[in-house]
């Protein structure tokens, strides 16, 4: 998991084994190319069946794909998984890109909802991974790892739980040395499982859920604003101003629009199948 564009799709390509490379869409932009929960399956020489699930980040650029939509595909696959096969998680890997000099608005959130999906037990499973290292000076990155491990509001909560942090340098080796340390972890059940099976809650009252209406309704009070602002700042402005304000405050109003509709959305939740039932 991790934001759009941090090099996923590439790690996971890296990873599998080269047969199986034609099935991994990698991007070169900021335009997401993972369109759903993507697993790719095979077995290594000691005949050890393993999956590499690829995710979309939380922050899909995609027309009509929303925050809502990409928590719906992850925490159906993963319910799906635990009720219908043996396969069990033993490692969550976040993606994070060295070369971001910051960790801005979008990023800040993917990390809170990778922590709320994965929950406290889990992080003892979760790999760290920094991409991007060819694009930093070694002083440069050096410096914005330790600030990265160091930071609260960063990775160092994940870290005083039993997160590691790893270097991928976009080789196959690399890859290949992250799935294997992964893969000595003993097996553990993410806590938006354990909430929807065990606990047996709606996806809106999980701890990720919860996250995201949060995030929603942060960006639904600040449109809001915005448009009251606009709507005052009207009432004295010259015609041309006043046309240019309509045109953002008709923007503003269809994002509070799109935002209703996400929570909406949240409180639907994910499709129940019974237990023991798959298709």
């Amino acid at each position: 998991m991790g934001p759009t564009g941090t090099g996923k799709s590439s790690f996971v390509r890296n990873a599998v084994p080269p047969a199986l490379c034609r099935n991994v869409r990698v991007g070169h932009s900021l335009q997401s190319k993972t369109s759903d929960v993507q697993p790719i399956g095979w077995v290594d020489n000691d005949g050890v069946k393993i999956k590499l699930v690829d995710t979309p980040g939380f922050d899909d650029s995609r027309d009509g794909v929303t925050d809502t939509d990409v928590l719906k595909m992850i925490a159906n696959f993963l319910e799906k998984e635990y009720r219908g096969t043996t396969s069990r998680v033993t490692g969550l890997i976040y993606v994070h890109r060295i070369s971001d000099t910051r960790m801005g608005g979008k990023s800040q959130n993917n990390l809170r909802m990778f922590h709320k999906l994965c929950g406290e037990n889990s992080l003892k499973n979760v790999a760290i991974i920094t991409t991007m290292w060819d694009k930093v000076t070694a002083e440069e990155g050096q410096r914005r790892e330790q600030e990265l491990q160091s930071e609260p509001n960063l990775f160092k909560s994940l870290l005083e739980k039993g997160a590691v942090m790893k270097r991928y340098d976009g080789t196959q080796r690399s890859a290949s040395n992250i799935i294997d340390y992964l893969l000595s972890r003993e097996s553990t059940t993410v806590q938006i499982v354990r909430e929807l099976v065990e606990e047996h809650k709606s996806l809106e009252e999980t701890a990720a859920g919860a996250e995201l209406r949060g995030i929603i309704n942060t960006l639904l009070e600040k449109h809001k604003k915005e448009i009251c602002e606009m709507q005052e700042k009207m009432k004295h402005d010259v015609e041309e101003i006043r046309k240019e304000m309509m045109m953002e405050k008709k923007k503003a109003e269809m994002e509070v629009a799109r935002l209703r509709r996400q929570l909406d959305d949240l409180k639907q939740g994910v499709a129940r199948e019974k237990p023991g039932v798959m298709e």
